[in-house]
């Protein structure tokens, strides 16, 4: 018996009914347009997205565990079809625990309509509550019961006394078996425990993540090293391994002092991240810096690895190419020394299907000559800038397409009234398929504001995908004129999509503080956390039938018509006769339709 597989996906055509209201910004003299090399977009045109509503998953105990932008607050397993949320709890909402700083995971088995019950994955809080954090779901190999999968948590304490030199992990069965937590103090290092969150996911049978190492003091560090962590599974919790180092020779800041590197800053703390392919292999680490040996912006400063993270490479992004000039031209503005030189503000990234890293930049340009005069390295002047789609791999950067300008600046302490203790940005947040098939990224915006800030945003997204002709979607504002339009804060998105069953793909997205919240404590007063559904994209690349033909001289025909609604016809050719079983799958693997066909001699529809 031959079976074939197939994964059908529609491209929605809708055609832009109304006008981009969405307007370039101009600044000095120049007026900056889209760029020449940007490619046909396929428009996601919904105004007012009645898809879009909020879910209350639970309270959390405080702002603060939504606090950094680079952590993962959200998962998707799309073996599973699961969903799952880290949450800090709130002891006066859950009768489970009495105390604060407990982390545990809730999870959905129904695309975020309903939640279940939270489940302990860090009890740890003698030392202090767990307080940033970052959560993964962990599938063992060959595993299809949820009880039998694991939520894994990592993070920082806020210590009880003392400096925050503490890494905290955690982990349990989602059937409350094997309850695991580990503190890992560095007395050499008073800051290792508060960078602890970065890049928490799952690769084959080890969960990856990173911390980064500061030398010297608090906001004036002297050198900065990335530490790759892996958790490699044991059967019922994880052996936690923190012994690599990856140095990162950062030029020093002459009028601050210290390595230079946008996350010593309040308002930049989204500079840091790890990312990795969907083989488990290719992977990637950056900083957002400035390169003490090869620098051509405050930009991503980048390592890749092709043998899960046992080696790995400095990979220079080089802007000072005439080719890659000719790329950022339309959207950064030449500085006095004729350079178009990147001043990043923010980052998230994910890995392609092609092995690339697929980084989203908040980026502006710089206004001095940082080459012969390195101390003028804050003199920024094109802030707030614009979201840029940049392609890496490791031979450096491949291509850049213009997403979307920005219109609004981060907001710091004063313009927030120091809610959230220094601000927040315009919170980005990149996913993929899990084959890497196509790439997303969502982000916050303030459409009208009067303080020129973040104050008051929406959310956000654009799509790419990676195949012929790269295909766009967006960019999309999918929350305005929603109920809670323009109160859309401190949003995190899951690495991973799943497609629905409108056969689009849905961005697993988490939002935190409701209107009534936002005026309260961020340090001590409970947020609700919400999901948030229809955020949603058009597949831009689906599968080739024609590729799916056998050697053994089985030919399947395009489906007719494509895209379709609830039935379609598919031609099958066979040069000698075979006994034949139709599967339809979807775009993650999962079988949702089987035939079978009989014995076909010849061509059958």
């Amino acid at each position: 018996m031959m079976v074939i597989g197939f994964a059908f996906a529609s491209i929605a055509q809708n055609q832009m009914t109304k006008e981009n209201v969405y307007k370039l910004r101009a600044q000095d003299v120049q007026e900056v347009n889209a760029p020449q090399n940007q490619l046909p977009v396929v428009l996601n045109t919904k105004a007012v997205n009645e898809d879009v509503t909020r879910i209350v998953i639970g309270k959390a105990a405080n702002q603060r565990m939504l606090r950094r932008e680079e952590i993962k607050a959200i998962a998707y397993n799309p073996e599973l079809d699961l969903i799952s949320v880290n949450m800090v709890l709130d002891p006066d909402t859950y009768d489970e625990v009495d105390v604060q700083g407990v982390v545990a995971q809730v999870y959905s088995t129904d695309h975020g309509l309903t939640w279940s019950s939270p489940v302990i994955i860090n009890d740890e809080v003698s030392d202090g509550p767990n307080y940033y954090i970052s959560g993964a779901i962990f599938n063992p190999d060959g595993n299809t019961e949820i009880d039998n999968a694991f939520g894994v948590h990592q993070g920082t304490i806020n210590p009880n006394s003392g400096d925050w030199n503490y890494k905290a992990f955690g982990s349990n069965n989602f059937g409350g078996e094997y309850l695991a937590t580990e503190l890992i103090e560095d007395p050499g290092n008073v800051e290792n425990g508060y960078w602890n969150i970065f890049g928490l996911t799952q690769a084959g049978d080890e969960v990856r993540c990173m911390a980064m190492v500061p030398e010297g003091d608090w906001g004036g560090y002297t050198a900065i090293s990335l530490e790759p962590i892996i958790g490699e599974f044991n059967g019922t919790d994880f052996d936690w391994n923190l012994e690599s180092l990856i140095d990162f020779e950062l030029i020093e800041d002459d009028v601050n002092g210290g390595a230079f590197w946008q996350g010593r800053w309040q308002g930049y703390d989204a500079s840091t991240e790890m990312a990795w392919g969907p083989d488990g292999n290719i992977g990637y680490i950056w900083i957002i810096g400035i390169s003490e040996e090869e620098y051509s912006g405050i930009q991503p400063q980048v390592y890749y690895t092709e043998d899960g993270g046992d080696s790995w490479d400095y990979v220079f992004v080089d802007f000072q190419t005439d080719e890659i000039q000719e790329m950022v031209d339309p959207f950064l503005l030449t500085n006095w020394a004729g350079y178009m030189t990147p001043a990043f503000f923010e980052s998230a990234g994910v890995v392609n299907a092609n092995g690339e890293l697929e980084l989203f930049g908040a980026m502006g340009s710089h206004s001095a000559d940082i080459f012969n005069y390195p101390d003028s390295i804050n003199w920024q002047f094109t802030y707030p800038g614009d979201i840029a789609n940049l392609t890496i791999n490791a031979d450096g950067l491949q291509s850049v397409i213009w997403v979307d300008s920005l219109l609004t600046d981060n907001v710091v302490a004063a313009t927030a009234g120091n809610y959230a203790g220094s601000g927040w940005q315009h919170r980005l947040h990149a996913s993929r398929t899990a084959d890497g098939s196509q790439v997303f990224i969502t982000w916050t915006e303030t459409l009208v504001s009067v303080e020129g800030f973040n104050t008051n945003p929406d959310l956000f997204g654009w799509s790419k995908g990676v195949c012929d002709d790269s295909p766009i979607s967006g960019p999309t504002n999918f929350t305005e004129g929603t109920i809670y339009e323009t109160y859309y804060y401190f949003n995190s998105s899951a690495d991973l999509v799943f497609e629905n069953e409108e056969g689009n793909y849905a961005i697993p997205t988490l939002q935190g503080i409701d209107p009534t919240e936002f005026t309260s404590n961020a340090l001590t007063d409970p947020i609700t956390l919400n999901y948030i559904t229809g955020i949603e994209f058009p597949v831009l690349c689906p599968v080739g039938l024609e590729e799916m033909a056998q050697a053994n001289e089985i030919h399947v025909s395009q489906n007719m018509p494509n895209p379709f609604n609830g039935s379609t016809t598919i031609s099958v050719s066979t040069q000698t006769a075979a006994d034949v079983t139709v599967e339809v799958s979807n775009i993650m693997g999962q079988s949702i339709y089987t035939i079978n066909a009989g014995i076909i001699n010849g061509t059958q529809e």
